[in-house]
């Protein structure tokens, strides 16, 4: 029975309305809606029963605004899925669906196109210091001081969540100051130096006691330490001058033959303030092996030296034969000069004398800069307003160069350089080429427009489509394309959470630093390998090879033993191999648990949204979550079963739990298990234990479409019939990074045509890049 009526009026209302006015589509379409409504779903989704949190009431015929989109569009997919009305009620005839679902979407269309435009964006942290970097031509880290970026759509370089605050501002100031600092030079030319440091005097009273020894002319470490401070450094000799600086030194391994791992970090030391500079991983064996390392750094760093995969604590026994990792001493090269003035310097200022400068000299640096501060040509107003800024310092008595710089730092600050700009002209069907070059720049590099592309630009290329692959061909095999593949992974794949959670060390003793940092690897790695070779996107599904290094080999117990050290490689898996494509690689499964235990709940919502597309909304108020049962009591999958029971909860679990129920086989580090792993403890007071094998793992499940699967393997068997969800998908998520906006209902038709184009073409992930580059929607207005 119906308690009430959707639409905002009452069906009485609507029947006098329908008789005594003159027919319009509005008035045809709220009738036919209605009446839909109150034979088929007003029962359950009326304001006081509102089941699954769905209340059609707050349904308005003119679909304005997002809540009205939003909550449109979930009905027409709902409806279109046949999960509305349920399974249970009767069905309503073929022709009365497709009459309702014909009559909602050109209208919710033209509603959620209405809102739709691209939101002038600005640079997010990563944006900003990488344009400052290439603009420049410096090397600074300047992200740091801006806060951190928000995510809409999954991505944080998306316009409707980049607002522009009075701390935002404050963080432009400072890293602009920063960069204009690093990229002019008064000083004379350093001297560059060759030294030679020694950590002994720092380890000497520690030699034998278990943590070091000292054999060969090498510090010896049998220990991991997880601060960020180390013994074995460079601190006796810090960079005198901001500089790229040589290192050399000499490692091997000590009493094993197997490949040792070690880091490196460039640290300031600066008490509470430190600041730790990651440098990089690498492998030795027991020959020694002399390293070269030239890395950028500025005044008072030195580099820090840290084996992984040791123990933390090493009581010595005389004649025990600890394995460890050796270090030699260090020479240190620099500050390495190819040219003086640095390029930032000529670039900015050329041959002008700061010592001796004139407003005019400023306003030639300023009228040469603009255009490429702000990617396009600045107009007369624009470039006098900094002018004048920089006269007013001037005509105050403030020096050439504080005054230059003050006008440089407003540039830096101003919206032609913090925003993507793009001007709004009336019935354009798209953007400039201008503005388009902008787009491809920071979709594929994250980072302005260079030369050559604003060359092709101004000259109207990007039209034609020869010249538009040309460029994105060009730009994908640019190595500033490695800001495509970590930016975009990191967020679609949620690889940025992979410090999040920090696995149970008693559980999960296998995990170190150098499987972390592997994890990534590996996912980026697959990213890459897809995109180099243009390989079909199909391979996300399931593959029947990974990229693995020697460590994710041995964590994976794949039989590959000419894999050795930290490089990834192709590697070929065994046809029964639970592996293949990303759903199974150790990265996914760790950023979809949290230290102790898995959740299907967790596992499924990731598959939903970041594979099928499916989104799924949060569970209704008061809903209690699934907690796992230390005891052992019960398995993840019973106390589910029990929550499913739930009425208001079985809908959403229905589709929600397979997945994840999939890859219960795999624990929280990634590691394939037959059986949950539980920790007994033995002495309550001193903490002592051991793992103990508990349950069996069930990796079977039923997909709410009623298909059956026994594991992960056959679960994989199923997605791969799925593959056009899984294009619509990652083409929907590659767009919303590509544009910096949300894709809407009005967007489906478009998106629909770039999977259709690139599966006639092969779905090569490169492929994909390309349509995705050359099509109406992304050079939409």
């Amino acid at each position: 029975m119906v308690k009430s009526m959707p639409l905002g009026i009452s069906l009485s209302a609507v029947l006098l309305s329908a008789a005594t006015a003159p027919a319009n589509p509005t008035d045809e379409f709220r009738k036919g809606a209605t009446r839909f409504f109150e034979q088929h779903c007003m029962e359950c989704h009326d304001a006081d029963v509102a089941k699954g949190g769905l209340n059609l009431e707050k349904l308005q015929p003119s679909m304005a605004g997002k809540e009205q989109t939003d909550l449109w569009t979930a009905v027409f997919d709902r409806v279109k899925a046949g999960e509305m009305p349920p399974a249970k009620q009767p069905r309503p005839a073929a022709a009365e669906l497709e009459q309702f679902l014909s009559s909602v979407s050109p209208r919710l269309s033209q509603a959620d196109k209405a809102r739709r435009e691209v939101v002038q964006r600005r640079l997010n942290r990563i944006e900003y210091e990488n344009t400052i970097c290439d603009l420049l031509a410096v090397n600074v880290e300047v992200k740091d001081l801006l806060p951190a970026d928000q995510q809409a759509g999954g991505f944080d370089n998306n316009g409707e969540a980049l607002a522009l605050s009075a701390e935002q501002m404050q963080g432009y100031l400072d890293a602009a100051r920063v960069a204009v600092k690093a990229a002019i030079f008064t000083t004379p030319r350093p001297e560059t130096k060759t030294v030679t440091v020694d950590s002994l005097k720092e380890v000497q009273r520690y030699i034998d006691t278990g943590d070091y020894g000292f054999v060969d002319g090498r510090i010896i470490s049998y220990t991991t330490t997880d601060t960020d401070y180390s013994k074995i450094s460079t601190r006796e000799y810090r960079t005198p001058v901001a500089g790229r600086y040589r290192y050399r030194f000499q490692a091997a391994a000590h009493n094993t033959q197997d490949t040792q791992y070690f880091s490196i970090n460039a640290s300031n030391f600066a008490g509470v303030a430190a600041y730790s500079k990651m440098i990089g991983y690498y492998e030795v064996g027991p020959e020694p092996k002399m390293f070269e390392i030239e890395t950028y750094l500025e005044p008072k760093y030195a580099l820090q030296f840290f084996p992984q995969g040791f123990p933390g604590y090493v009581k010595k026994v005389p004649g025990m034969p600890y394995r460890g990792v050796g270090f030699g001493k260090v020479e240190i090269t620099g500050p390495i000069i190819d040219q003086w003035p640095p390029e930032s310097h000529t670039r900015l200022l050329g041959e002008i004398d700061v010592n001796k400068g004139t407003l005019q000299d400023a306003e030639m640096v300023l009228r040469r800069f603009m255009p490429r501060a702000y990617r396009r040509p600045v107009q007369e107003t624009e470039a006098q307003r900094y002018v004048t800024l920089v006269s007013k310092q001037l005509d105050a008595g403030r020096p050439f160069l504080e005054s230059l710089q003050g006008g440089l730092v407003a540039v830096l600050c101003s919206p032609g350089f913090i925003y993507l700009n793009e001007v709004k002209v009336p019935d354009a069907v798209r953007v400039s080429d201008l503005e388009l070059a902008s787009r491809l720049s920071y979709f594929l590099w994250s980072s302005q427009p260079d030369a050559t592309l604003l060359e092709v630009a101004a000259k109207g290329g990007l039209k034609d489509r020869a010249q538009l692959e040309a460029q994105v061909e060009r730009m994908l095999k640019d190595p500033k394309a490695e800001s495509f593949v970590k930016n975009f992974t990191g967020q679609w794949l949620k690889l940025r959470q992979i410090n999040e959670t920090v696995p149970d060390e008693r559980l999960y003793r296998k995990f170190n630093e150098i499987l972390r940092i592997s994890m990534v690897w590996e996912t980026e790695g697959f990213f890459r390998h897809l995109l180099t070779k243009n390989l079909s996107i199909a391979n996300f599904l399931d593959s029947d090879f990974a990229l693995l290094n020697q460590r994710l080999v041995e964590h994976y117990g794949i039989d590959a033993k000419e894999v050795q050290g930290l490089e990834l490689r192709p590697v070929a898996l065994p046809k029964d191999s639970v592996r293949g494509g990303v759903l199974t690689q150790a990265a996914v499964l760790k950023v979809t648990a949290n230290g102790t235990t898995t959740s299907p709940v967790m596992r499924g919502v990731w598959v939903l949204e970041n594979i099928l597309g499916q989104h799924v909304p949060p569970p209704p108020p008061n809903t209690a979550g699934i907690e796992p049962d230390i005891r052992g009591a019960e398995t993840v999958r019973e106390q589910l079963d029990k929550h499913r029971n739930v009425e208001s909860c079985s809908a959403c679990h229905k589709k929600i739990d397979p997945p994840g129920f999939a890859l219960e086989s795999f624990d929280p580090i990634g590691d394939y298990r037959a059986n949950y792993a539980r920790w007994v403890v033995h002495n309550e007071e001193k903490g002592y234990g051991s793992v103990k094998e508990g349950a069996p793992v069930d990796a079977s499940g039923n997909l709410a479409s009623g298909e059956k699967f026994a594991d992960i393997r056959e679960f994989k068997k199923l997605l791969m019939n799925q593959q056009e969800a899984f294009s619509h998908c990652l083409t929907e998520k590659l767009m919303t990074y590509a544009t910096g906006r949300g894709m809407g209902f009005s967007d489906r038709e478009a998106l629909h045509a770039i999977v259709k184009q690139a599966a006639s073409k092969g779905n090569g992930l490169r492929t994909l890049v390309h349509e995705i580059a050359a099509s109406d929607l992304f050079a939409a207005p």
